[in-house]
């Protein structure tokens, strides 16, 4: 097995992306996650109903949803348009948008380490941790293609630079999280090549960038005062920045499962630093240690920020770095390869580290095919829409993302997205948004129910104004979410939707 690995580079990227479609084409996994709906629904309306916003977040913020969306950059807005004007608006059309933006991701990947002659073996080992990249159905995916291509063109040097500046630009135009990730890994990079002495300082493209994105910001806040407000109106419901905080265990497990391949890669160098086995100038000599080093200082910056200060689930941007960091890592390890059976011992960790990070996988590739023969995707799209197109007309419907792409087009329902029924307030304001909406139904997610809403539910029962109340679960294979010790583990693998029917006084 290591002999194939060691001699076909980029076998494993290969076999990853046909996973990829093969679990998308018999399976409809993965499951878009609870908030994809909300960077895709302004496309979807406008495709369907003329109107650049979303509905379903309206009562949550007035501007996004009623009038423009401006919650969020708008550069995967625009890619999604043009995708789904070919496509289509259905789940499966923005589904396969992020399987086909993955796959560019990949190339790029491989170029990355192609330019920096990365062995084989090295580049297989770091295609396992592809399979740590589970969650594809946000901004994120069209982000990480942006900076992954600053990267290989912060590598490739030269007059790239304006490349690597214009990457950059772009990933912060589609999530400002992750062009400032990318943007402090290229410019550790850039600083590094020229102390160096590999290449001289950017001054140009660096000057350009920095004025672009002040002229950006500027423009938007002067230019376009009402999309401004917009975005205000979400960063004040759900800011980044939370309260400087100890780490919960869960978080600290978190981390562990999403980012072990950057923590051996750096626990590793601190060991060859202490053994003298390599220097900080030999690393700086190498562009691949410098390209790992950086990696890893940009995503280790990511990782401590998640477990102080800002939002736990930020920690998820490091499933992207951390392939391009394993793979430059593994290949700058001269330290470690005049020493066979130490290199045997470091390839069989990071072998190990993989299935840490890949155990969501697993569990799409065996319990989420079992879910998806149970009910189907197809099948539980077709008992929605039986569900709701008996509904009078006017009738309110609170979904969860998965199945508001599909239910879009009826122009005779209220539809709010199961996140969204209002702005965020005091403890048992869902509830209380959820009563004041006066659903017919909620048709939610096994992921959404047992996530938190199931609660919500129970919660209604009790409600003066309630009539009756009607669940229908239509999972037969219970998923890994009804587990509480499994959903943090293996989550949203099942189509199965929970249906709640109504009755108000």
């Amino acid at each position: 097995m290591l002999r194939r690995l060691a001699e076909k580079s980029g076998l494993v990227f290969a076999i990853v992306f046909v996973w990829k479609v093969a679990l998308l084409l018999f399976t409809a996994q993965p499951v878009p996650n609870n908030d994809a709906f909300f960077y895709d629904g302004p496309v979807v309306n406008f495709l369907l109903h003329g109107q650049y916003c979303n509905p379903s977040l309206v009562h949550a913020l007035p501007i996004s949803g009623g009038e423009v969306f401006s919650a969020y950059p708008p550069l995967y807005q625009a890619v999604l348009l043009g995708w789904m004007s070919m496509f289509g608006t259905s789940t499966l059309a923005a589904m396969w948008l992020h399987v086909f933006l993955l796959g560019i991701y990949f190339l790029v990947v491989l170029a990355i380490f192609r330019l920096l002659e990365v062995p084989a073996l090295a580049t297989n080992l770091a295609g396992l941790f592809l399979f740590g990249i589970t969650f594809h159905d946000r901004p994120d995916t069209l982000a990480h293609v942006l900076g992954v291509l600053a990267v290989w063109a912060q590598v490739r040097g030269g007059r790239w630079g304006w490349l690597a500046a214009g990457a950059v630009l772009l990933a912060f135009c589609t999530s400002l999280q992750i062009g400032a990730i990318y943007l402090l890994w290229c410019g550790m990079l850039t600083f590094g090549n020229a102390w160096s002495g590999r290449s001289t300082f950017p001054w140009a493209a660096a000057a350009a960038l920095g004025l672009t994105l002040v002229g950006l910001v500027a423009l938007v806040k002067w230019g376009f005062p009402h999309s401004w407000t917009g975005f205000q109106e979400h960063v004040k419901i759900t800011p980044s920045l939370t309260a400087w905080r100890w780490p919960s265990l869960l978080e600290l497990l978190k981390t562990g499962r999403t980012a072990p391949g950057i923590f051996g890669a750096a626990v590793l160098t601190m060991w060859a630093l202490a053994r003298k086995r390599a220097s900080w100038p030999d690393f700086a000599r190498s562009p691949l240690a410098w390209v790992a080093i950086t990696g890893a200082l940009a995503a280790l910056a990511i990782i401590g920020a998640s477990l102080v200060k800002i939002s736990p689930n930020t920690v998820h941007i490091t499933n992207y770095l951390q392939p391009v960091v394993v793979g430059a890592f593994l290949g700058a390890g001269s330290f470690v390869r005049t020493d066979e059976r130490l290199w045997r011992s470091v390839v069989g960790l990071f072998v190990l580290l993989s299935l840490v990070t890949g155990v969501r996988a697993v569990g799409m590739t065996t319990w989420g095919v079992a879910c998806a023969r149970d009910v189907s995707q197809q099948e539980a799209l077709v008992r929605i829409r039986t569900e709701v197109d008996a509904l009078p007309p006017g009738s309110t419907v609170i979904a969860s993302a998965a199945y508001l792409y599909d239910l879009a087009s009826q122009t005779n329902l209220h539809l709010i997205h199961n996140d969204w029924p209002a702005a965020p307030g005091n403890p048992g304001w869902e509830t209380q948004a959820y009563a004041s909406h006066r659903p017919a139904k909620i048709i939610l997610t096994q992921f959404d129910f047992h996530r938190r809403f199931g609660v919500t539910v129970e919660q209604l029962k009790a409600h003066p104004e309630l009539f009756s109340l009607q669940m229908t679960n239509l999972a037969g294979v219970r998923p890994p979410d009804a587990f509480p010790k499994l959903q943090r583990v293996v989550q949203h693998v099942s189509w199965a939707p929970v249906i709640v029917d109504l009755t108000w006084r």
